[in-house]
């Protein structure tokens, strides 16, 4: 019994409550599933037994002990906070929880564990090369959140330079960046009059080029010799 794509009509794929088509890269929850295609489901469910094991008799000490070694888990009001204020002296990846948390869609194929051993750099690179328009919307979020402290030196190189280069020098992700600096000037001062200026920047000058785009290199090239903090590429 094929669960059928509502977009393409080719069949999909189910993992728990999502679908995604390998055809034409579409996904979401069951819900948005067309009628007929979720009664398919509903009719080739079967009844689960769900067995919950209560331990008991655990000490106070050893409650407390548990608690003490839990890792805390934050909202994403909390988590945007954060980045907000730059300050993570309560979840050094606060960057990367708050991508996973505003991006649940997004991170669904990993498990938390799997998640935990990324940083941020590696998850944008992973959601890039699996849909580069998401990545890109990853990145513009985590822009403008920390956006008042991209004129911090500090802020900015961890940012450009590390965090968001993974994604950026992507070829998959390259075509689509460029279309979306071509009508999005906020994103292109984010990138090019930020306090970090170096391998990203060269990145996107070097990808106008390999994309015939010389008016778009022109306008960048020109935003970032008019940034203080450029010194000139190799």
């Amino acid at each position: 019994m094929a669960i059928r794509c509502p977009h393409c009509g080719s069949p999909v794929m189910v993992r728990g409550r999502w679908w995604e088509c390998g055809y034409c890269g579409d996904c979401g929850k069951i819900s948005s599933l067309q009628p007929s295609e979720k009664a398919k489901l509903l009719r080739a469910a079967t009844p689960s037994v769900q067995v919950t094991i209560t331990v008991t008799g655990l000490s106070d000490e050893s409650a407390e002990s548990e608690e003490e070694t839990s890792p805390r888990s934050f909202s994403r009001a909390e988590l945007e906070n954060m980045v907000r204020r730059w300050d993570f002296s309560e979840d050094e990846w606060a960057c990367r929880d708050l991508l996973v948390a505003a991006f649940p869609e997004a991170v669904r194929f990993w498990t938390a564990e799997e998640l935990s051993e990324m940083d941020t750099m590696e998850l944008l690179g992973k959601v890039g090369e699996w849909k580069p328009e998401v990545g890109i919307r990853m990145m513009k979020f985590l822009l403008d959140t920390a956006e008042h402290h991209l004129l911090e030196p500090e802020v900015a190189e961890q940012l450009l330079g590390n965090d968001l280069y993974e994604l950026c020098r992507n070829q998959t992700v390259q075509p689509k960046l460029l279309a979306q600096l071509k009508e999005d000037e906020h994103l292109v001062r984010q990138l090019f009059q930020s306090a970090y200026a170096g391998d990203l920047q060269e990145e996107l000058l070097e990808t106008c080029d390999w994309f015939g785009e010389s008016a778009l290199k022109e306008h960048l090239q020109t935003l970032l010799t008019e940034n203080p903090y450029f010194k000139g590429l190799d």
